[in-house]
């Protein structure tokens, strides 16, 4: 059997990914955030961070084991965004205030899934 495929359809499948492969690095981030960064007492931004970064990873292994970008679609880049900003949405005037770091891998790790979202979108049409 002979493959077909010009290298602009490789070049956007590997373009794609890439994009699925940071999404999976960033969900792995996120999972593992509150024990590395130190969230003190900010219980429910872990929770949150844990929750967005399971589905991250499912996203990015589905994505890759079907070969499907649909999978990731427009879910990926609005699952960034809110890692991006949850950390100022989720704080409670109860809880300790979660670290510098967590802040900012929050933000880091939210900005990436964007782009990397917006990039397999924009590669997939």
């Amino acid at each position: 059997m002979t493959s077909h495929s010009t290298p602009a359809v490789r070049t956007r499948t590997a373009v794609i990914g890439v994009a699925a492969g940071l999404v999976l690095l960033a969900g792995l981030y996120l999972v593992l955030a509150p024990w590395l960064t130190g969230f003190g007492g900010a219980g429910v931004l872990a929770l949150s961070d844990t929750l967005v970064g399971l589905v991250l990873i499912a996203l990015a292994i589905t994505r890759a084991a079907t070969r499907r970008s649909a999978l990731i679609g427009w879910v990926v880049p609005v699952l960034g965004a809110w890692a991006a900003v949850s950390p100022w949405l989720l704080r409670h005037a109860g809880e300790t205030p979660p670290s510098a770091g967590a802040f900012v891998g929050n933000v880091v790790a939210g900005l990436l899934v964007v782009v990397a979202g917006v990039v397999a979108l924009r590669r997939e049409r």
